[in-house]
């Protein structure tokens, strides 16, 4: 053997030696870190995806999400999208769209809201569930501040509507509309924005109308009134409520909720376990605790001290919420944000769920939790503190349609649902009011003061 050959194989030992005692170190931390460190979810390399998570998260752009999309073709029919809002075309066109605004918009001028106007031809509008703060949404599109919007005395906004090009008109325009007011502008060399990826509207089911072009004067003009289609009404099938917690024969047990709740704790094997006299299950561990009330709510709260020198903005803190409640397997309807306000040392979210393009409607005093001064404002809600989810409660139903059977039919008559009601309306839309253990059907909502 020639000195060149044994240099080579004793550099190889070395390596080989060197790679060992590595993985014998590694196995060692990481049993370290199971047994006695609290990781979420168990998960071996939690410090390393931390440290190399992207800066901007995915939430950045859920929180410039719509609750909902209305197209508007110029012949005065209107078609209403709720599902599917973050990766359609309608929704791509919306980040298009507001990309090339805030790069190379041009502020036109500000006016009282002219829905006559604004619905007369082709329109897309865009409707958010609450109030956008203007200095925080154009961050959403990759900004570095704020200050497009509030620069033209735009504090907040309930909805965005663009004009494609049309007709003798070249230019693609878009709206914020606010109370009674809307700011315009107008987008030069729009390129990719220019064309609407959406088709005509069709009646073949049902369609909306314009409440203030067709003459609904006890209805707000920014409300869309459903019409029946061709065959005069519109099918559709009604969605069971489902419920993950209970056993096979439908009732809760300790064992079964503690089986379904494991994913919240960092090592299931330290839960405790009890049963309050008022039908709450108890599981907790040193650092959290799920309660699962005889309402079907269940709250996670965690007791984790706060991290020193930690500061978390807005979209940070709204990206946590997201994702924690997207986290949740149990969770697997679509959802979205209705809702924030400031609580604390952070923020409270509020989102709901959406099924086969259509709202699932709370009631209108909330859902009550364990008593009727604790409810409920939504599906899910979430508090974060500097970057840490600190409660979480939901709903604990699913909803599924029934395509086991018949479709039934959804009735039309708009006129006795608004005759006798008193007080001023401030919407009507369709959904599916939520009830417990019962079967959903499409019913109209109306939303009065």
């Amino acid at each position: 053997m020639d000195k060149d050959t044994r240099k080579i194989r004793s550099a190889f030992r070395r390596c080989k030696s060197m790679l060992i005692l590595l993985l014998a170190a590694l196995a060692i931390y990481l049993t370290g870190q199971l047994w006695f460190v609290h990781l979420a979810n168990r998960n071996f390399f939690l410090d390393i995806v931390e440290r190399f998570n992207p800066s901007i998260s995915e939430g950045y752009r859920e929180f410039v999400r719509p609750m909902r999309m209305v197209y508007g073709s110029g012949n005065g029919r209107f078609e209403i999208i709720y599902s599917g809002l973050m990766d359609n075309d309608a929704r791509r066109y919306f980040d298009t769209v507001l990309t090339e605004l805030f790069a190379r918009g041009v502020f036109v001028g500000e006016g009282e809201t002219d829905y006559n106007r604004l619905l007369t031809r082709p329109v897309v509008i865009y409707e958010h569930a609450f109030w956008v703060p203007s200095d925080i949404f154009p961050l959403g599109f990759n900004q570095r501040t704020g200050t497009f919007l509030i620069g033209r005395g735009i504090d907040e906004f309930i909805a965005v509507a663009i004009w494609p090009p049309y007709g003798d008109d070249t230019d693609l325009r878009v709206f914020f509309i606010g109370d009674g007011v809307f700011w315009e502008f107008i987008v030069d060399s729009p390129g990719s924005a220019l064309h609407l990826p959406i088709h005509h509207v069709s009646a073949a089911s049902f369609h909306h109308v314009s409440a203030v072009l067709e003459g609904y004067e006890d209805l707000p003009p920014w409300a869309f009134v459903p019409r029946p289609g061709e065959l005069g009404r519109a099918p559709f099938f009604p969605v069971i409520v489902t419920n993950p917690y209970l056993n096979h024969i439908g009732e809760r047990t300790l064992p079964n909720i503690r089986i379904q709740v494991a994913h919240f704790f960092d090592n299931p094997a330290a839960i405790m376990q009890r049963v309050a006299g008022d039908a709450i299950w108890t599981f907790s561990t040193n650092h959290a605790t799920v309660r699962y009330f005889y309402t079907d709510v269940l709250e996670f709260s965690s007791f984790r001290p706060r991290r020193r020198n930690i500061t978390s903005s807005f979209l940070e803190d709204f990206s946590v919420a997201w994702s924690f409640a997207l986290d949740d397997y149990h969770v697997i309807n679509e959802f979205y944000l209705t809702g924030y306000e400031p609580r604390g040392a952070g923020y409270v979210f509020w989102f709901g769920y959406i099924i086969d393009n259509f709202p699932i409607i709370m009631p209108i005093d909330g859902w009550s939790v364990s008593s009727q001064e604790d409810i409920l404002l939504a599906p899910i809600e979430v508090i974060v503190e500097q970057g840490r989810v600190v409660r979480y409660r939901r709903i604990v139903h699913n909803f599924r349609h029934d395509l086991d059977h018949e479709p039934v039919w959804l009735d039309f008559d708009l006129d006795n649902l608004l005759m006798g009601l008193d007080g001023e309306i401030e919407n009507i839309i369709l959904g599916y009011p939520m009830r417990s253990q019962e079967e959903l059907r499409l019913e109209w909502i109306v939303i009065s003061d």
